[in-house]
């Protein structure tokens, strides 16, 4: 399983990352999780067809995560695309959906299918990867998804709070992908900070912790020495191309 980094920052325009999105690659299938704006790009850049992309997960509808759908949809009108595309999400995220395709109609599907799969209604099992969700609390409908394949499991919080079910949801996991929008001192209380997540994964037995959707303000603060106050297990800091391989 091969995880990269392809948006580590936010909605905040920062020089050094791309708001959000990562693709995981478990052998030639790659799973695309949320696409902020500059997405499209980015997966060019590695090699990714979007034409043969057949699954994407959205975590919930803030720009900063989904910006870039309408230019993929767009995309594969323009590359004449026949595969059917599964996106995985909330009916909260999917009635987002259609209110932009009802005023992108360039965008809308014309020769193959857009299915909509409710996460929340239960587990997706793809051909070999099982696929789970649990609400964060970020906002109504917010998505962090827990994906087991090739004998490890890999959690990525999306946007998130603080709760017993996301603390219970991440526990076990081999890959730990977390939200660390601020520091500590500057935290908000629709986010993550070192102080939630650090104890989090400690209590989970979390075995390798990747932070990323920084702030711009976390570039100038020690997030990973922070985070290791509280977590024993090694902590990565996400920055945009990152690959790790589980």
């Amino acid at each position: 399983m091969e995880i990269t980094i392809l948006g580590s920052g936010t909605g905040y325009p920062s020089p050094r990352r791309q708001p959000s999105s990562l693709l995981i690659r478990i052998g030639d299938v790659p799973l695309l999780f949320d696409a902020g704006s500059g997405t499209l790009g980015r997966l060019a850049q590695i090699g990714v067809d979007v034409a043969s992309l057949e699954y994407i997960h959205f975590t919930h509808q803030h720009s900063d995560h989904c910006a870039d759908l309408m230019p993929i949809l767009q995309a594969c009108a323009l590359m004449r695309r026949t595969l059917p595309l599964r996106v995985i999400s909330s009916p909260a995220f999917f009635a987002y959906m259609r209110v932009m395709l009802q005023n992108h109609p360039w965008a809308r599907p014309s020769g193959y299918a857009l299915e909509e799969v409710d996460i929340t209604a239960g587990a997706f099992h793809g051909s070999a990867w099982t696929l789970d969700a649990a609400f964060t609390g970020h906002m109504p409908g917010s998505l962090a998804f827990r994906l087991r394949a090739e004998g490890k499991t890999v959690v990525c919080t999306g946007d998130a709070t603080n709760t017993p079910a996301l603390a219970d949801f991440v526990r076990g996991a081999d890959l730990l992908i977390a939200e660390c929008s601020f520091p500590d001192d500057l935290a908000e209380p629709y986010h993550l900070s070192p102080f939630q997540i650090g104890p989090m994964a400690e209590a989970g037995g979390v075995r390798h912790l990747l932070l990323t959707h920084f702030y711009p303000v976390c570039d100038g603060q020690d997030i990973r020495s922070a985070t290791a106050k509280w977590y024993s297990g090694p902590v990565t800091m996400a920055e945009d191309g990152l690959t790790l391989t589980l």
